[in-house]
């Protein structure tokens, strides 16, 4: 028995010094668990730079998620300005190192287009990302950068994008129709070209006109869009339906000490039970 445990001391020594296992960057809402109040955990509303912000809720859908389950409804309950026509929610502690360029950052989300574009006001939704400021221009301070992918209320035939700053060209068509069911939204920055680049159920479909950015940056969300005045919308609030949002990147995430030290202590235990039998 001496040498059994002489052998695990060595082992367990040279386990101290082992790399650490690790693993690409990586965070998944699959909105299978049920909360309570407004946000799902890890959520947010989205902040407006400018002022107050129109107010999102996260609600859970009992049925209907994509590939059955849950999915989540993104409410439009308010606005502090009449003319908003948004509403957003944001993941919290989004790993900001993990998104920058050189890691290939991407975000993601499977939206449930509903149809009906026929009255030029029909609610939808898009996902979005603020990338760092890199080419200040207006009064020297500011450059808006915000990006988005998805459908529109007031432009209902395809699936737009924008890449917005300095001289940006608006709203871009994908190309592709839109029509009733889930599609995957999602867009990455390039490593390689520093563009940001965009896709529909896994076709790419478009680049932003700039490839300066530095990062995808930490601010990513959703938004249901409308037409305003949200008042207008009586007690029936315009909404988006969501499932299985993600991001991440090729920034590699180291795994906890203790957690590689259990899974060889546990080997351990096992190798002990047969050595004791021996």
């Amino acid at each position: 028995m001496k040498q059994c445990l002489l052998g695990l001391a060595v082992l367990l020594s040279g386990v101290c010094g082992m790399t650490q296992a690790a693993s690409t960057y990586q965070v998944v809402f699959d909105f299978e668990t049920s909360w309570s109040g407004d946000y799902a955990p890890g959520w947010e509303n989205t902040d407006y730079r400018h002022g107050d912000p129109p107010i999102g809720k996260m609600m859970e859908q009992v049925s209907g998620g994509y590939m059955g389950g849950n999915g989540m409804k993104l409410i439009a309950d308010s606005t502090p300005e009449s003319w908003m026509w948004w509403a957003g929610v944001s993941p919290t502690g989004v790993n900001a190192q993990a998104m920058e360029k050189q890691y290939n950052p991407w975000f993601s989300a499977m939206f449930y287009d509903e149809g009906d574009y026929s009255n030029g006001a029909d609610p939808t939704g898009q996902i979005f990302a603020v990338p760092s400021w890199v080419n200040p221009y207006i009064d020297g301070s500011e450059d808006w950068t915000d990006v988005q992918l998805g459908a529109r209320d007031n432009v209902e035939d395809q699936y737009y994008y924008v890449a917005t700053g300095e001289g940006h060209p608006g709203w871009q068509t994908t190309g592709i129709t839109r029509d009733v069911g889930w599609h995957e939204l999602k867009m990455q920055l390039s490593s390689i070209d520093g563009a940001i680049y965009f896709y529909i159920d896994g076709v790419m479909v478009g680049n932003s006109y700039r490839n300066d950015y530095i990062d995808l940056g930490s601010e990513l969300g959703l938004y249901t869009r409308f037409a305003a005045p949200l008042s207008a919308w009586g007690d029936d609030k315009p909404y988006s339906i969501w499932d299985n949002v993600a991001f991440g990147s090729d920034y590699v995430v180291p795994a906890p000490a203790a957690f590689v030290l259990a899974s060889v202590g546990a080997g351990m235990v096992g190798w002990l039970r047969k050595r004791k039998t021996l």
